[in-house]
């Protein structure tokens, strides 16, 4: 007599609850980097202005990069930038987050010299977001405003940026009239709960693709 074949030999097991909203979790992650691979990669690897070039950060740049971002001023209206800010950091910022599928910086550049950051962080299901700093000796000369308005522009050629969103805490008026002379509009004032600015009043703003773009 042939032995009786139980179902259970032969039908694959049920995948848990858990399994299959871990296998969810884990399509959405590589669906949102791949997008923000694609959207990353449409800009352009170098963008020139009257005064500055924007490009890659570089190794060479880490010198710079360290003298300029250890600063208490800088430090206080950024949300991810670490303070003290090390040798290790700056070469940690070039070779690993800059090379991030969701980040995109690019090397503020004067004369050849590095003089900040500004670029795009990309979040699932929401418009890039655009930060920036910029070293102290180099305030107050409009050279943000001209970055700003440079990547800008060029994240709106692409066609692939239909709306950038930033922040700036409240008490920020240099960032904020940057943002608001490139053209973003508040959208909200609420307090801050992650990062350095946690439990500061920040500004939230957006800018859509002008329609002539």
């Amino acid at each position: 007599m042939k032995k009786q074949i139980d179902n259970d030999e032969v039908l694959p097991a049920r995948k848990s609850v858990a399994s299959l909203a871990a296998e969810k979790r884990a399509l959405e992650a590589a669906t949102h980097h791949l997008a923000a691979r694609r959207q990353r990669d449409m800009l352009p690897g170098k963008i020139v202005t009257p005064r500055l070039v924007l490009r890659p950060p570089m190794r060479g740049d880490v010198p710079d990069l360290v003298k300029l971002a250890d600063k208490k001023r800088i430090y206080e209206v950024l949300a991810r930038l670490p303070n003290p800010y090390t040798r290790a950091d700056g070469i940690a910022f070039v070779e690993i987050f800059a090379q991030r599928p969701d980040e995109r910086p690019y090397a503020i550049t004067l004369d050849g010299q590095f003089i900040g950051v500004v670029g795009f962080t990309f979040s699932p299901g929401e418009p890039p977001e655009l930060g920036y700093w910029l070293g102290e000796p180099y305030w107050g000369q409009g050279i943000m405003s001209e970055a700003v308005k440079a990547l800008l522009q060029a994240a709106f050629a692409t066609g692939h940026f239909p709306a950038i969103k930033a922040r700036a805490l409240a008490s920020n008026a240099g960032s904020l009239n940057v943002l608001e002379k490139a053209g973003f509009r508040r959208l909200r004032e609420d307090i801050e709960t992650i990062g350095t600015g946690a439990g500061k009043p920040t500004v939230y703003l957006l800018l859509e693709q002008p329609k002539w773009m």
